[in-house]
């Protein structure tokens, strides 16, 4: 090819992916409205807190710089009343061509009723339940705002990371397709970042005035450190890989996932490409022993967020296994090596199996209701989380069995592919 021919090839290519990064930094939105909230003085029935005040305004201010327009409510005016009341006020004006996003920094709750965690935010003024917002209340707050086509949630609080994750967090639309920013920026996304799980105190004091959480979190999207193919777009995904790893620690373990009504859209923030994360080895949590920091050093933690999603894929897969009944992708996600761990007795890959293969022809069908998966860590190759779910079991003879169980994974990498290598079940 003549040398001329082979320049314009090139900057007709480069100008398809500028045309495609431009049009996902529009993302055709017509309007983007955030609620903030950030308490720090409970009046006595909560220990005060130092950062959520601080938190809130960064990140007021960060969503202001991408065009958003902020309900900000602070301490005493983050109230149940009005809280609810700017979800309502959203779910008025928002529409199919807007998006929302909510964030919360204060204390969070869980309680255990009738064998299940019910998670909550503490707003001021609470004294008791009563008194705080049930995540149950912001699921369906999300589904009142179920012609608002993008919603994301931000929870930074302590004991809260109960609001629940469902089949089908992981995007069904491949990143290597070439519409790949238009479709998920057209389909809904109903997603959820919490800074820790239900039994989870979230560190406090951080880098520049900032809790940990908020302090990575801005890391990722606003200093583009999740911006893992340097296009400007960080996606949820991109976020999620980033932003797990990078905050988890030996105090907390973020997770992340889908709300009721996602359809495989993908929330997605600007930046600019030249903007980059301070250097990994920079960052460190004083006195607390973090997941990245013991476990896999700075160069490292680029490659897990690369291959995170397909870490933890395996145990996505499990779970719809067991809604499918379907043994065969229930044992495909097992290494032939893999041990189970129940009580004080240990099975083997075949065991696993064999049990699987008695207990599917009983069963008419399974509903996994809700589960939750949190990163613990990577060492030597493999990558822990932890998993907590309610599902129900429905006999052919009539009988229902539900459980509200936690459990363990560790996967590895086996011949290309991540797969189960250990489960610790029934910890609760």
């Amino acid at each position: 090819m003549p040398a001329m021919l082979r320049l314009t090839a090139i900057l007709m290519t480069a100008l398809c992916m500028l045309s495609l990064t431009a049009g996902a930094r529009a993302a055709t939105f017509g309007s983007n409205h955030a609620v903030v909230i950030g308490v720090d003085e409970y009046g006595g029935r909560w220990p005060s807190l130092r950062y959520a005040v601080a938190d809130a305004r960064r990140v007021a201010h960060f969503l202001e710089a991408q065009g958003y327009s902020v309900t900000l409510l602070l301490d005493a005016e983050a109230t149940r009343e009005s809280i609810l009341g700017a979800f309502r006020e959203a779910a008025t004006n928002l529409g199919q061509d807007d998006r929302f996003l909510f964030y919360f920094g204060g204390h969070g709750h869980t309680d255990r009723l009738v064998g299940t965690e019910q998670g909550y935010l503490v707003p001021s003024g609470a004294t008791g339940i009563g008194g705080m917002i049930a995540m149950e209340e912001i699921r369906n707050l999300s589904g009142l705002m179920n012609n608002v086509r993008h919603q994301l949630f931000v929870l930074n609080s302590c004991y809260g990371g109960t609001i629940g994750t469902l089949r089908g967090a992981v995007s069904l639309v491949r990143k290597e397709r070439p519409d790949y920013l238009e479709q998920i920026s057209q389909r809904p996304a109903r997603q959820f970042m919490a800074a820790g799980g239900p039994d989870q105190q979230v560190l406090d004091g951080g880098p520049g005035g900032l809790s940990w959480f908020t302090h990575y979190f801005l890391e990722a999207v606003e200093d583009g450190g999740a911006d893992l193919d340097g296009d400007g777009i960080v996606t949820f995904p991109e976020m999620q890989a980033y932003l797990l790893p990078r905050a988890s620690n030996g105090t907390q373990t973020p997770t992340s996932g889908a709300l009721p009504g996602h359809a495989f859209g993908e929330y997605m923030f600007d930046v600019a490409a030249a903007k980059s994360a301070q250097p990994l080895e920079e960052f460190s949590v004083a006195g607390v022993e973090s997941a990245q920091a013991s476990t896999a050093e700075s160069p490292q933690l680029r490659n897990i967020a690369m291959d995170f999603d397909a870490m933890q894929q395996p145990i996505h897969a499990l779970y719809a296994a067991w809604e499918e009944l379907d043994l065969d992708a229930y044992a495909a996600q097992w290494s032939a090596s893999a041990v189970q761990h129940v009580g004080g007795k240990k099975r083997g890959f075949a065991d696993i199996i064999a049990r699987r293969a008695k207990l599917f022809p009983r069963l008419a069908r399974v509903e996994v209701e809700r589960y939750q998966v949190w990163y613990r860590g990577f060492d030597e190759g493999v990558a822990s989380f932890d998993a907590s779910y309610d599902m129900a079991f429905y006999f052919k003879n009539g009988k229902v069995l539900r459980e509200s169980e936690r459990e363990t994974y560790s996967t590895r990498k086996v011949e290309g592919r991540w797969l189960i290598v250990e489960n610790r079940d029934y910890l609760r």
